[in-house]
């Protein structure tokens, strides 16, 4: 994968002569690779003059996106779920907000970021005319760093909702602004310095916005390489600007009580108070005329989250993908019987916890990897209530608190309590409600000692194990 041109029909090459840029399109730059596997980019020349040469980047070099638009077009919601996402899936990125275009102090502010070990910046702006996302192209060619571009628009009702929720959004902060005049002058100004984006300006996305998905489209040329074809599926669905979810564990099951994991126990006694109460909580029998009541309700497959929702009236799924994280051939034992019968495992599990993988089942990083369909299909809903179970909401929770992978399996999801998820802005806010039915404590802190030697109370607050442990060496503490 090779970085992108700049912004010139030509692609740009080292000089020896270190002449200085001018608007020729003989700019330094690196240039890139003509048309293959399909995609179109921008091609080298034939011949190249003597001392010039092609830089190509390297696979894994950072990634700068330029956001393009006129304003209310969606950017900023995108740009930030974009960042979100990428977070959560493990890179390290960052939109960065500029007013109109990215100024030199912006461009070193990336490099910065970059050179703490970050890989994608998004400069959120406007970069309405070719001139202005030239500066960001040229940076990335000399600095050798991949370059996408992402360009909204919409039509004139998205347009018109979009101007609508900024207004509310911004007069909740400051009631003295007349905030829609000023996004409507802001918009009438901009307009005509807009500049669309060409396919000889690099590997570009373009979003038509709109809420409905039959009008949302996406079409893309040049995108090329894991993160960007990432950014291409995030884009691929509308943003829905106001958003609540629900999410509980299943009530307390008969193997929660006993200290047993996995399996497919049914309710215990206060785990069926638990189902009652959240019924009541969500339109259920005995619930209050305005309560709230969701539109769908999801489940996994296992008794103890399809017994917990039964009293809800709803639609509902029942989804292999929000099934609890399988133990493998842990399923079923309580963690005192864990550490005697393998104690290597439960070493390395309390090593790295997030990539550990049972022997014969899954990882947490297995489980994010599992779960990022649940999470995509939310994000296009509202009102959707989510029953499942406690690894898997750790790895859901964590795309709305914004935690990093390794402090997933760390995420405390208690028993018999209900969280809410609602938008605010480009963030998430959640409240966690506990619903006062007594239940035991299944949440154990990450440990300071992760000995093969530690007793068993130290050992329930566990932390990560090895993942790349090879699986005949992981056999031979089973036998």
């Amino acid at each position: 994968m090779n970085c992108v041109a700049a912004s010139v029909s030509t692609a740009f090459v080292d000089n020896d002569d270190n002449d200085e840029d001018g608007d020729n399109g003989d700019d330094k730059c690196s240039a890139t690779a003509r048309t293959r596997d399909g995609a179109a980019m921008a091609a080298i020349p034939a011949t190249l003059a003597p001392g010039q040469t092609v830089k190509p980047c390297p696979l894994r070099a950072p990634l700068v996106v330029t956001v393009v638009g006129l304003p209310c077009r969606g950017k900023s919601l995108a740009a930030h779920k974009v960042a979100r996402h990428l977070s959560w899936r493990g890179e390290s990125a960052k939109v960065f907000t500029v007013n109109e275009n990215a100024t030199n102090e912006t461009l070193s502010e990336i490099s910065l970021f970059f050179k703490e070990g970050n890989n994608v910046a998004i400069i959120d702006g406007m970069h309405l005319t070719r001139a202005s996302r030239q500066t960001v192209a040229a940076f990335c060619c000399e600095a050798v760093f991949h370059h996408l571009l992402i360009e909204f628009t919409c039509n004139d009702r998205c347009l018109q909702e979009n101007v609508a929720d900024t207004v509310q959004f911004y007069r909740n902060l400051d009631q003295n602004i007349d905030w829609e005049r000023r996004f409507r002058e802001s918009n009438d100004h901009h307009a005509p310095q807009f500049e669309p984006c060409s396919a000889l300006e690099g590997p570009l996305i373009t979003v038509n916005n709109s809420e409905d998905s039959m009008y949302h489209s996406v079409t893309a040329r040049g995108v090329r390489g894991a993160i960007q074809t990432d950014i291409l599926g995030v884009l691929a669905s509308p943003v829905i600007r106001q958003q609540t979810f629900y999410f509980s564990r299943h009530g307390e099951s008969e193997y929660n009580v006993l200290g047993r994991i996995g399996g497919d126990a049914d309710l215990s006694s206060r785990g069926m108070k638990y189902a009652d109460r959240l019924a009541r909580q969500l339109g259920g029998p005995g619930s209050a005329p305005d309560c709230p009541r969701p539109k769908v309700i999801w489940t996994s497959e296992l008794r103890r989250t399809i017994h917990t929702v039964q009293n809800i009236p709803g639609p509902r799924a029942a989804i292999k993908d929000l099934n609890e994280i399988n133990a493998g051939i842990c399923e079923g034992l309580t963690y005192e019987e864990i550490q005697e019968r393998f104690p290597q495992e439960f070493a390395w599990r309390d090593q790295d916890k997030f990539k550990y993988r049972y022997p014969h089942g899954e990882s947490y990083l297995d489980l994010l990897q599992r779960v990022d369909s649940v999470v995509q299909a939310l994000l296009t809903n509202t009102d959707v209530l989510v029953v499942s179970h406690q690894a898997v909401l750790r790895c859901i929770m964590a795309y709305f608190k914004g935690v990093k992978p390794d402090d997933v399996p760390y995420i405390n999801v208690p028993l018999h309590t209900l969280l809410i998820v609602r938008s605010y802005g480009y963030d998430f806010v959640v409240e966690t409600v506990p619903l006062k039915v007594e239940c035991v404590d299944t949440y154990r802190i990450q440990p300071k000692n992760c000995s093969t030697s530690r007793t068993t109370a130290d050992a329930l607050t566990t932390v990560p194990a090895h993942f790349d442990a090879p699986l005949t060496q992981q056999m031979s503490t089973i036998s």
